[in-house]
């Protein structure tokens, strides 16, 4: 008998090469004024934003430009987005650029509306009025953001990221142009796609998979393991593959969340200041050997039916991406700094497993990672 099945996606999903300008003008359906959001350089060197403007003055549509937020952001950047969107009186945003980008216009719609500070608002469903809508446009191949109801933002007084998560924080739109990838440099490629892997198989182990969205793992994790190699390499048709797993693989974590490793790699990023893809990458491999003698071994079989394990390594060779710990700095001394962060950082995770761990559990995969 198979698992009783919710999904839910009220994204409205575009995805295909050169379908960014035709899309956006059903954009300019949620209103007169619009906030667009973009990073530190890519949106506007690419001429991303330039195009945008384009379409919304075609439509007669106000519009205001926020640039230069932060590639892991925090509470600051938030902010910021929002006081820029009630100056301009946004009806809704477009968020043109990554993971970041995406989830700084998630909780800024949701601060536009809402008073208070930002930190009210972390868990579920925290706030009362409706955020205003969010057109996202990825521009890398990795976070899925663009159709979850996450923002995953840094609290650095808590010394962990925290999320705000709601269903009325999904993105109405997502345009996933493959184009936009072919100025990417290949190690951005590698470490997104990267991200997109742990997504895909982190929601395959969570108890709250079901069929359909296994379904969607396997396809991911097929799509970005056959396609990472000569995605990193600019092949765009393999870049293509990967942006697509991208998108399956944000369709799963929508409904399963992610489990430990998630949780795990966030003190990397704030520690290290490594991008949250990499500190994914470099936990993954050993996370799971972790979990396939602590309970998970039956779940581990089926992911190792569609890719083994131990060949996560060679991948990692093949794309530039450091497979120790040593390589990107941390310190045997640094183990229980980082099993810390981690305990706090999976507080949310382990709601997602069938077992939680301590101290000692992430000292010892902190230790065979180093």
């Amino acid at each position: 008998m198979l698992d009783n099945i919710k999904f839910y996606i009220p994204t409205k999903v575009i995805f295909g090469e050169n379908s960014l300008n035709a899309s956006l003008q059903d954009a300019c359906a949620f209103g007169k004024n619009a906030l667009i959001v973009a990073g530190r350089k890519f949106a506007r060197s690419t001429g991303l934003i330039d195009l945008i403007c384009e379409v919304l003055k075609n439509n007669n549509i106000n519009f205001d430009v926020l640039e230069g937020v932060s590639p892991e952001p925090a509470i600051d950047d938030c902010i910021r987005a929002a006081e820029a969107g009630k100056t301009c009186g946004a009806d809704f945003i477009i968020a043109a650029g990554g993971g970041s980008v995406m989830d700084v216009s998630k909780a800024a719609a949701v601060l536009i509306k809402n008073p208070g500070r930002l930190q009210d608002y972390f868990g579920e469903e925290k706030f009362r009025n409706n955020p205003v809508p969010v057109i996202a446009i990825p521009t890398t191949c990795g976070s899925g953001s663009e159709v979850t109801r996450y923002a995953v933002i840094i609290d650095q007084e808590a010394g962990t990221k925290k999320t705000v998560s709601s269903e009325r924080i999904i993105p109405k739109m997502a345009i996933l142009d493959p184009a936009l990838l072919k100025s990417l440099p290949g190690p951005l490629i590698a470490g997104t796609g990267m991200d997109a892997l742990c997504h895909a198989i982190e929601g395959f182990l969570s108890k709250k998979a079901n069929h359909l969205t296994k379904i969607f793992s396997r396809e991911s994790i097929n799509l970005i393991i056959n396609n990472i190699v000569d995605g990193s390499r600019q092949s765009f048709q393999s870049m293509e593959k990967v942006f697509l797993g991208s998108l399956y693989a944000g369709f799963v974590i929508n409904h399963t969340g992610t489990i430990f490793i998630h949780g795990m790699a966030y003190g990397l990023t704030i520690k290290y200041r490594i991008s949250h893809g990499l500190a994914n990458a470099i936990c993954l491999p050993s996370a799971l050997e972790f979990l396939k003698t602590h309970g998970y071994d039956q779940e581990i079989e089926e992911i190792e039916k569609i890719f083994k394990i131990g060949s996560i390594h060679d991948i990692y060779k093949q794309i530039q991406i450091p497979v120790k710990l040593r390589d990107i700095g941390v310190k045997e001394g640094d183990i229980d700094v980082l099993s810390e962060m981690a305990v706090k950082g999976c507080e949310r995770a382990f709601k997602n497993m069938k077992t939680s761990f301590g101290l000692k559990d992430f000292a010892e995969i902190f230790r065979s990672i180093l």
